[in-house]
Formats: C-alpha cells, structure tokens, sequence
C-alpha cells in the first residue's frame, strides 16, 4: 500500500471519529435533519450556513429571558437576605422587643449589617442615657449629702 494510500485511510478514520463526535453533541432535532456528510468541513459549514444566522427576534427573545432570570435571582437573594435578617433578629433578648419592633416595621427590611448598626447604635443610646443617669442620681445624692444651708456663708461665720 502506497504513503499516500495508507495517510488516506488515517485521515478518514480520523475524519469519521469527528463526525461522530460532532453528531452526538447535537440535539436529536438537529442531529437528525443533518445528511450524513462526508468531510467534518461540510459538516461544519452546513450547520454554520444553518444557524449562525442572526436572527433579530430570537436574540430579542433570549435577551428578555436573561432579564426575568436575572429579575428572579435578585428576588431570591433578597429572600434569602430576609430570611437570615429574620433569623437574626429571633435571637434577640426581650429587652431588645422595641428595637426589633423599629426595624420589622421598615420598608424594604434593612441587611443584616444595617440592622446590626442600628442595634449597636441603640445600645450606645442606652450607655450615655445610663451613664447621664448615673451622673446626675450623683450629683443630687451629693447635694443631699451637705445637708440643708441655713443661710450661713463663709463671710458669716468669721464674724
């Protein structure tokens, strides 16, 4: 058998592997409305005369689904963003029943971060509302302390 004979039979071999290939990852739909081609070039070049073609209403078509699926995976993060914010707020103590009350009542419901601001932020209210207490139930338990001022000054009592 000749060189040229023997590369022949190789590269069909090789051709009909592609050919195969390339059919089974076809649909059926397709794969069926295609004639058996004898090179994988025509092959490609049929299906690419097929559907490479742009088609105005289908790319309309696919933009639009690419919307609502986008649209609908924004929905179920924010779900799912709700969910944990619930879940996060089912933890607080019941000392915390306004506080969790304020953020329930907000329209759209904050992230868990802006509900984790806002508490600390109400516990810093409650440490100076506290710590204000503190100062003046001081000051007024000092004031008693010294006792009523009969009127009597310093300039007073040297005379």
């Amino acid at each position: 058998m000749p060189a040229n004979e023997l590369h022949l039979t190789i590269w069909q071999r090789c051709n009909d592997m592609v050919i195969s290939w390339n059919l089974n990852t076809l649909t059926c739909d397709i794969s069926d409305s295609v004639l058996y081609p004898e090179t994988t070039q025509i092959l490609w070049n049929e299906l690419n005369t097929r559907y490479d073609q742009a088609n105005g209403a289908r790319f309309y078509q696919l933009q639009k689904n690419l919307c609502q699926i986008t649209q609908a995976a924004q929905l179920f993060v924010k779900r799912e963003e709700d969910q944990r914010l619930i879940q996060f707020l089912v933890g607080f103590n019941p000392s915390y029943d306004t506080i969790r009350s304020n953020i329930l009542i907000m329209q759209p419901l904050p992230s868990i971060n802006r509900a984790y601001g806002i508490l600390i932020q109400d516990e810093t209210q409650k440490e100076i509302h506290t710590t204000t207490d503190f100062i003046a139930s001081s000051e007024s338990m000092n004031a008693s302390s010294k006792g009523p001022t009969s009127g009597v000054t310093r300039e007073n009592r040297r005379t």
